[in-house]
């Protein structure tokens, strides 16, 4: 059953993460924990994976070469959430 649900969540983030590049990966792996402390397991993914997919590039670059978490990429990750194109990517995410 876990195997079935952890494919199907896979599945469902696989558009927003399709063209993932490898400083999109490594800003991902910044965020990611960031996120799901606010939204537990398979949401904070998806936060994740619309906030690098919809951040500038100039963003993606502080993210994947921070050493960590700070205030400045807690400033960035809240400023691409609130863009309506990351919003509408989540929305469109979750209802899959």
């Amino acid at each position: 059953m876990k195997l079935a649900l952890i494919v199907t969540l896979g599945l469902l983030a696989t558009p927003v993460l399709a063209q993932t590049t490898d400083e999109d990966a490594r800003a991902n792996a910044l965020i990611t924990p960031m996120l799901q402390e606010l939204a537990p397991g398979y949401h904070g993914q998806v936060l994740a994976a619309c906030v690098v997919a919809h951040a500038t590039s100039d963003e993606k670059t502080t993210m994947a070469n921070a050493a960590g978490p700070s205030t400045e990429i807690g400033a960035i990750v809240t400023a691409v959430l609130n863009r309506p194109e990351t919003v509408g990517c989540v929305e469109a995410t979750l209802k899959q």
